[in-house]
């Protein structure tokens, strides 16, 4: 972390400049950026500068981006509490409303002439791949829908309303109604949705 840190600030630099400001050997420094370069962090590009051998530099990744602390949720929380002073929480409402139905005609081309389960199968694998850790399961109401991993769960807690993205989204997708059962809003350990099965499905 300390070469990702140093590479940040001072941009490209060779394995030399590197083990100077770090205190460490060359070679101790190399086997690091080797490992580094591997895992798609660093990348080594030639340099030439003058007569003799080219200066190989190492500079970061865009990969490298992800290792460094982000605050996107803070920064959302800050946001939405703005929104929620001028507009009141009717405000929030229609933002998340908008979220919704946006995401949902982004991809409902591809949902029509399907049938209601298999509307169900994409529309969760879909939501999973934010990281949800989404599954779907037969109970006496309909089709229950878990979310092990709320990927915005620092600001459901502050704003409930966020809650209101998946369901919405089901339900624009399929046709039918939905409802919550859990919510890790309230500290449930999860959040579910129950649809309803359409009773010609």
């Amino acid at each position: 972390m300390e070469i990702l840190e140093l590479l940040r600030r001072r941009g490209r630099c060779s394995a030399e400049t590197i083990a100077i400001d770090l205190d460490l050997t060359p070679n101790a420094i190399r086997q690091h950026l080797t490992n580094l370069e591997r895992d798609g962090l660093v990348v080594s590009q030639p340099e030439r500068s003058g007569r003799g051998r080219p200066a190989l530099l190492f500079g970061l990744t865009e990969r490298a981006d992800a290792v460094f602390p982000k605050r996107y949720g803070q920064l959302a929380t800050m946001v939405l509490q703005e929104v929620q002073e001028i507009g009141g929480p009717e405000a929030l409402d229609e933002v998340f409303a908008r979220v919704a139905a946006r995401h949902a005609g982004a991809i409902e081309r591809d949902f029509e002439g399907l049938d209601f389960d298999e509307k169900m199968r994409r529309v969760v694998s879909w939501i999973g791949r934010a990281g949800t850790l989404a599954e779907q399961s037969e109970s006496p109401e309909g089709v229950k829908v878990t979310i092990h991993n709320c990927p915005f769960r620092n600001t459901a807690l502050k704003f409930p309303q966020v809650c209101t993205i998946t369901p919405q989204l089901i339900s624009r997708l399929t046709g039918a109604a939905v409802s919550q059962s859990n919510s890790i809003h309230r500290r449930d350990p999860y959040c579910s949705f129950v649809v309803q099965r359409p009773p010609d499905s």
